[in-house]
């Protein structure tokens, strides 16, 4: 007789790693393949009272979809221009490992049937646009020259309504890590929150839900990760 769930399980999914981002005596390791998760995600999920739970592409999407209530996307490098149709405009760029990409979006689509909420940090807001069929800004800075900074900064954003716990026309400052940017907004999303700019920095639709920014790491972290748990479990009978 199978126990009875009685905490969200949210399941995150791991950077990929060929080499580029461990280093022994100061050499890459690119003959060693690892999968690799922030612990920031872990310790809020945590906190919250989920059980954050690692996702592997050796798992089955049936085992997957059977042992999650939500899914969140992690973090990541860029996503290769060639999967949105444009081509890289500054080779020095490292990119997210292929493989992690096509994993992540056939997962997308066996939640998309499931009904199981995704959550996509950064690089994960980045993959739903790009899998609904929107593009990228491959570099803030070439696009939008004129742009307050979006890397390795703070800057304030503005709500546009509701999100996650968020309040309409409510303006919080964010932890600012990344230097691409949704361009064309994928077809069944809408804005939910901009930058002073005018950068995208949160999107919801198709059930799921993207934010340009890392909230594990600053002060709106609680308030989305709780309401997004919350989200996942609006169905249970407890």
């Amino acid at each position: 007789m199978g126990k009875t769930k009685t905490k969200p399980v949210i399941g995150i999914t791991p950077g990929f790693d060929s080499g580029d981002h461990f280093y022994a005596n100061g050499q890459p390791e690119r003959d060693v393949h690892r999968i690799y998760v922030r612990r920031e995600y872990m310790d809020v999920l945590s906190n919250i009272g989920a059980v954050p739970f690692v996702l592997s592409p050796e798992m089955s999407m049936d085992d997957i979809l059977e042992l999650v209530d939500g899914v969140i996307i992690s973090g990541g490098e860029d996503i290769d221009p060639s999967l949105y149709g444009a081509e890289l405009l500054k080779p020095e760029r490292l990119l997210e490992p292929p493989e992690r990409f096509r994993w992540e979006t056939k997962l997308v689509s066996a939640c998309d049937k499931a009904e199981i909420p995704i959550l996509g940090i950064c690089y994960g807001m980045q993959l739903l646009n790009v899998h609904y069929g929107g593009t990228l800004a491959q570099d803030i800075d070439s696009y939008w020259p004129d742009n307050i900074g979006h890397y390795k900064t703070m800057h304030d954003i503005t709500f546009i309504h509701e999100f996650l716990g968020m309040r309409e026309k409510g303006v919080h400052t964010i932890n600012a890590r990344h230097h691409q940017a949704i361009d064309r907004l994928a077809k069944g999303f809408k804005v939910s929150a901009e930058a002073p700019d005018g950068i995208v920095e949160a999107i919801e639709g198709h059930g799921h839900f993207g934010i340009q920014w890392h909230p594990e790491s600053d002060e709106t972290g609680a308030h989305i990760y709780r309401a997004f748990v919350e989200h996942c479990t609006r169905n249970w009978n407890i």
